[in-house]
């Protein structure tokens, strides 16, 4: 069907893979102004806090929350950065100031608290994650490359590189490392999701259909595995089985593009249009951003059946 095509748009717009040489992740890298808030005081000895695999990795809690929503840096399309579940509340505050692009306020408390976590892996997660929602890929790509140097088999950052390559257009390297980082983290489920994602968006439907299966079966409920579950049907013409799993949600997940419009492709395969019609009219169009021609044609399509 010629609608299936740009469904990919709808789940990609946005790590076991080592970087060039040329970003390795030490205090030596980098123009010296970077660690400009570093002083001679600094130095002086505090109890540093040290990593504790049990209390600070990613466990996640799948029968009590959508999971892959609280792990992600944004809704589909684009590709989730991984956190940790669990970890210091300051710098759990740190992030949030990031995540409302109060750079600076979270920068200051990650600065604060380094002498407490140096050797923390979760640590230079967070300050990494930091500089990538502020765009600086240079930064990011820095010091997840030193979260990994503390852990190097540790899940999040070997996941958010992926992001990092995927968003550089290095599929391959995206790949290998959603890959590698689901194999060292058997409890997280974005790196899981992204390799999913990036499956469809080279339409290797069955692949994905396996990945988003198995994150349904940790958590039934999970929205983003529902959605891309009900997308890879869809693309593989399985218009009833998308309605089926599409049917789970709610309307408050039905007004976000990335849901709503696949749903109503849907339903009108399968002969619904009216109910397509009131799935794409309930879409909030002001927040359809790149989604919009997409929509537009889905519309075209619904309006016109019969």
């Amino acid at each position: 069907m010629k609608y299936l095509l740009p469904l990919t748009l709808l789940l990609l717009s946005a790590c076991s893979s080592t970087s060039k040489n040329d970003v390795t992740a030490s205090f030596s890298q980098g123009a010296i102004d970077e660690f400009s808030w570093v002083e001679n005081s600094d130095f002086q000895k505090v109890p540093e806090v040290p990593f504790n695999s049990r209390s600070d990795s990613y466990t996640g809690e799948v029968s009590t929350q959508d999971s892959l929503s609280t792990e992600s840096l944004a809704r589909i399309p684009e590709p989730k950065l991984e956190q940790v579940e669990k970890s210091n509340d300051l710098l759990v505050q740190g992030m949030t100031h990031c995540y409302r692009r109060d750079f600076d306020a979270g920068i200051k408390i990650f600065q604060d608290q380094y002498k407490r976590y140096a050797s923390h892996p979760g640590y230079w997660n967070f300050v990494a994650n930091c500089y990538y929602l502020q765009g600086n890929m240079r930064k990011a790509t820095l010091y997840y490359n030193k979260s990994r140097a503390q852990k190097k088999n540790y899940a999040p950052p070997i996941n958010n590189l992926g992001v990092i390559y995927q968003a550089q257009g290095r599929d391959q390297k995206a790949l290998a490392a959603y890959k590698r980082a689901s194999e060292v983290g058997a409890f997280s489920m974005t790196p899981m999701f992204n390799l999913g994602q990036l499956y469809l968006k080279y339409h290797l439907v069955n692949d994905a259909k396996i990945i988003f299966s198995k994150l349904l079966k940790r958590n039934a409920t999970d929205v983003d595995a529902l959605n891309g579950l009900a997308t890879s049907y869809l693309m593989e013409g399985n218009a009833k089985a998308a309605v089926s799993l599409f049917s789970r949600l709610t309307s408050v997940h039905y007004a976000k593009p990335q849901v709503g419009i696949n749903f109503s492709l849907a339903l009108s395969d399968v002969g619904r249009s009216k109910d397509a019609h009131t799935i794409l009219s309930s879409i909030d169009t002001a927040k359809l951003g790149g989604y919009a021609s997409y929509y537009n044609k889905v519309l075209s399509k619904v309006s016109g059946a019969k």
